[in-house]
């Protein structure tokens, strides 16, 4: 079966690798000159497989009037001349619901447990010379360093953080409840933390993955394993359907036939798909990182503070620090909110990098959906499938959302190859 995966971020990577393992014919396409080179980029670096929890939730529905105020430093909702930023805001109001931020986060961890275990099937199955430990940094090859802490500044956010942990423990996840001192005795270096907190979450399984290093790896896994084949520098103009069927896609240099194909396209994947009349509830909100030299001081873990919005993640000889949230930021500010997270993690922990040494400020746009969960799913078209929306869980979600959506496309070829040869008996008799 010949199946086009339109995107090389790390869900389209990962779609291929999942498709070219089960010995279908992959052709990946990407307007970029090579993999992860736009959302995948730089971004946290985290497997927060214990660290899914919807962003759409009672806490942020009282808190967005100072978003869109200006008045928090993390978050920044802007108005736009944008209709479907309004109508994608009134769903994401309608799952601010306690109802359905559990709902919600009872599915996301289900995906999170899904990706999990796909990430260890994979690091059980590859050589060392395949994925070395300094390109999969504290994953499943290499469990020194594993692990996160999410900080809690006060009671009443310890309490919130006891209540979800008792969820995901239900789910398998391997979470532990700490006061002040225990984070210090799990991670050293939180002594030097300046910012205010009391405790937090300690989460065993939640790993550090470099996102670049991993797509280039797992792109050459899957070239030189399955024959899967990239084409670069070619910008998707459409979809070609015929009979309610996709048969081929246009882009600016050729025209590709096809099979099947499963949309990774992250924000830009309703441009594509409005070729075929199709649309979904996706926004792009940015988000933004620096990588910086380390110091001696460097934390061993993972850690997060979740009411600035900004991430630690140690990455062997450099530290990434992530975080921000923006809906419609214009792109001259840019350089802005990158001195603002600077100026953010050098206040909150000075001795854990060289904040004068060269920052490779990145950013990026997050494709989120109201509730957050990602969209992975086949379509009412015929061969064509969806893989799109992970917002700011692309790297944690990807390898379960690569089996899913190969599990969907197996499927349905198994259950046209059952048609055809019911359709054939029916003839021969």
């Amino acid at each position: 079966m010949k199946i086009l995966v339109l995107g090389a971020g790390i869900v389209g990577v990962t779609t291929a690798h999942a498709l070219g393992r089960l010995g279908h014919e992959v052709l990946v396409i990407d307007q970029a000159d090579s993999v992860a080179s736009q959302a995948s980029h730089a971004n946290g670096a985290q497997l927060a497989y214990s660290y899914v929890d919807p962003f759409a939730n009672l806490a942020t529905l009282k808190n967005i009037p100072k978003y869109m105020l200006g008045r928090d430093g993390g978050i920044r909702l802007r108005l736009a001349k944008n209709l479907s930023y309004y109508m994608w805001g009134l769903e994401f109001l309608r799952n601010c619901t306690p109802e359905k931020t559990k709902a919600n986060m009872q599915v996301m961890l289900e995906h999170a447990q899904r990706s999990k275990e796909a990430m260890e099937r994979l690091c059980s199955e590859v050589s060392s010379s395949d994925l070395s430990d300094s390109e999969l940094q504290g994953g499943a090859i290499l469990a020194k360093g594993a692990g996160k802490i999410i900080l809690a500044r006060n009671s009443e956010e310890m309490q919130k953080f006891n209540e979800s942990a008792e969820l995901k423990k239900s789910y398998g996840f391997d979470v532990e409840m700490l006061d002040k001192a225990g984070c210090i005795k799990r991670e050293p270096a939180l002594s030097s933390w300046r910012g205010e907190f009391c405790g937090g979450i300690f989460a065993l399984g939640d790993k550090v993955l470099d996102p670049l290093a991993f797509c280039k790896k797992i792109q050459t896994i899957s070239e030189t394993k399955f024959k899967v084949k990239y084409h670069f520098g070619q910008k998707i103009i459409k979809l070609v359907r015929q009979n309610n069927e996709i048969t081929n896609v246009q882009t600016d240099k050729e025209m590709f036939n096809c099979d099947a194909v499963i949309t990774c396209l992250g924000s830009g994947a309703n441009k594509v798909l409005k070729t075929v009349g199709k649309k979904f509830p996706i926004y792009p909100m940015r988000g933004y990182s620096l990588t910086l030299p380390t110091t001696n001081q460097l934390p061993k873990m993972s850690i997060t503070d979740p009411i600035r919005k900004i991430v630690f993640s140690n990455l062997g000889d450099e530290i990434r620090i992530a975080g921000f949230l923006d809906a419609n930021l214009p792109e001259a500010k840019i350089d802005l909110r990158g001195l603002t997270l600077l100026d953010t993690a050098q206040n909150l922990w000075p001795d854990i990098a060289n904040y004068d040494g060269e920052d490779n400020l990145w950013s990026g746009l997050r494709p989120m959906t109201p509730s957050g969960i990602p969209i992975v799913k086949a379509s009412s078209i015929g061969g064509l499938y969806y893989n799109i929306g992970h917002g700011s869980l692309g790297l944690t979600l990807a390898m379960g959302s690569a089996e899913h959506i190969a599990q969907l496309v197996g499927q349905s070829l198994r259950n046209s190859s059952a048609v055809g040869v019911e359709k054939k008996h029916v003839l021969a008799s």
